[in-house]
């Protein structure tokens, strides 16, 4: 959608297209688009994906995204036109900026996308391969052992379902993932990668996941998003935002109605075929605690305790502050109704506010992998921390927020964006204290950019992405907020 403003955009109408698109209004990614030219080159739409390429190369002959960022964009790229049998321009200058940027990441690491230390090295394989020699080096800091590792026994987990493409031809027709209406791990490319190089019979097997690939590749056109789907964790999300400010239960209602039920006792994924994770499960059961004011017990959750945090999902192991924040605010909401086993909750609470407070930041702030801007997270956890009444760290998150703003109304770490603003205006309007006038100066700024796309690409997926209908609840949200 385009050309929306804050004042013709409506509640109604966000929660209208979150409902009706799945996919969240989400922007063409180089990444995918790349997998599916060479995964499957019988796909409809596979001029248009090779022209969205072409088209989309930077000056600098990169693809989408600051920085080492656009490594694997830029590898993904490369990689297709190369099984498409190009040459020439277009691929010697994206040649020319993988080994920049390859050489980038060697001096300063990896970007902090999803699983770079495993998407890099194969890419990187299979552009050698196709050119028939080493025109690529991995950096000396990145060990190719992951990967042989993962391609040979260790992608049989629910979570590897949605790296699929990287796995070889192993992956293809595996019994190991199932379809979920057809889709694999939320990904086109990972279902191209199920489906193999060859196009599927009409009544065979994998008709329904082909039926899919022809579907998503047609809502852009031919290219195709980073995944497929959040539905479960954008509607959640925008429930909460979106009732905390006020919003008209009745309006907001649609956003709850077909989600998965019982996530206390068997927990819940992002979107159907995801891998279950704790964060989408606290936001599905903080989301109907605050329709119906009951909190379900949390079972679910405990299978994530690591003790000092809880994990995303299992087995990655990589702790998130944001998901943490979601559990503190599930262990602690529920503890208060004052279960049989309250101390076992405040326990939990207490150590999960410990994790929170030594991860935050010195300025105040919190970062975390799965958004490229501290704003998104420092919202996060300080909204949490102000519902669990647990006042210090919040009070450093609110100075490092005020002290971000931007002289025209604006927070955001590479300029000022409406995203960011209305994370920065949410977290002031439910934190203690006078903050009216950081707030106004924001929700006058949202004033003017609204809604309106395109919206910088900040969420980490294999590539950055941006939510486009999750971030326009945010921004109706903290507009609505703002002026309460």
């Amino acid at each position: 959608m385009t050309g929306i403003d804050a004042l013709n955009d409506t509640a109604g109408q966000v929660v209208a297209d979150l409902v009706a698109e799945p996919g969240g209004g989400l922007y063409p990614s180089v990444y995918e688009t790349g997998r599916l030219v060479s995964l499957a080159p019988w796909l409809a739409g596979h001029d248009r994906r090779i022209e969205f390429l072409s088209s989309a190369q930077q000056p600098d002959g990169a693809w989408s995204g600051p920085g080492t960022v656009a490594l694997v964009p830029t590898l993904s790229a490369v990689e297709a036109l190369l099984a498409e049998g190009r040459t020439g321009d277009v691929v010697e200058r994206g040649l020319a900026a993988a080994t920049r940027l390859l050489a980038e990441v060697e001096r300063d690491g990896l970007p902090e996308t999803l699983i770079p230390f495993l998407i890099v090295p194969a890419l990187v394989a299979d552009i050698n391969a196709r050119l028939g020699h080493e025109r690529l080096a991995l950096p000396e800091n990145l060990d190719p052992a992951a990967l042989t590792a993962l391609r040979t026994d260790g992608w049989r987990n629910p979570v590897s379902a949605f790296y699929l493409e990287i796995i070889g031809p192993a992956a293809v027709g595996s019994t190991a993932v199932t379809p979920v209406n057809g889709v694999i791990g939320c990904s086109a490319a990972a279902t191209a990668a199920w489906l193999g190089p060859e196009a599927p019979a009409p009544d065979g097997p994998g008709a329904a996941s082909a039926e899919f690939l022809v579907r998503t590749q047609s809502l852009l056109d031919g290219p195709v998003a980073g995944l497929t789907s959040m539905t479960y964790f954008e509607r959640a999300w925008s429930y909460r935002v979106l009732a905390a400010a006020g919003e008209d239960p009745a309006v907001i209602a649609p956003l709850l109605a077909g989600l998965p039920g019982d996530v206390g006792r068997t927990g819940a994924p992002s979107a159907p075929g995801a891998a279950p994770d704790s964060e989408s499960a606290a936001l599905l059961l903080l989301a109907e605690a605050d329709r119906t004011g009951e909190l379900a017990e949390p079972q679910c959750l405990w299978e994530y305790d690591r003790d000092t945090h809880f994990l995303t999902t299992v087995p990655v192991g990589a702790p998130s502050v944001i998901s943490n924040a979601r559990v503190l605010e599930v262990l602690d909401r529920y503890r208060r109704q004052g279960p049989p086993d309250a101390d076992r909750y405040a326990d939990a609470v207490a150590r999960v506010a410990r994790y929170l407070a030594d991860n935050q930041r010195p300025d105040g702030g919190w970062h975390d992998r799965w958004h490229v801007s501290p704003y998104y997270a420092t919202f996060s956890c300080g909204a949490a921390l102000s519902a669990a009444g647990i006042g210090e760290p919040l009070d450093r998150a609110v100075a490092m927020v005020r002290a971000g703003q931007r002289a025209d109304g604006s927070w955001g770490v590479r300029g000022g964006t409406a995203e960011e603003t209305a994370y920065a205006v949410l977290l002031l309007a439910a934190a203690p204290g006078d903050h009216q006038d950081a707030i106004a100066g924001g929700v006058t700024y949202l004033d003017r950019a609204g809604t309106e796309d395109p919206h910088p690409a900040l969420w980490v997926g294999k590539d950055l992405y941006a939510p486009v209908n999750l971030i326009r609840a945010a921004v109706l949200a903290a507009t609505k907020a703002g002026r309460r």
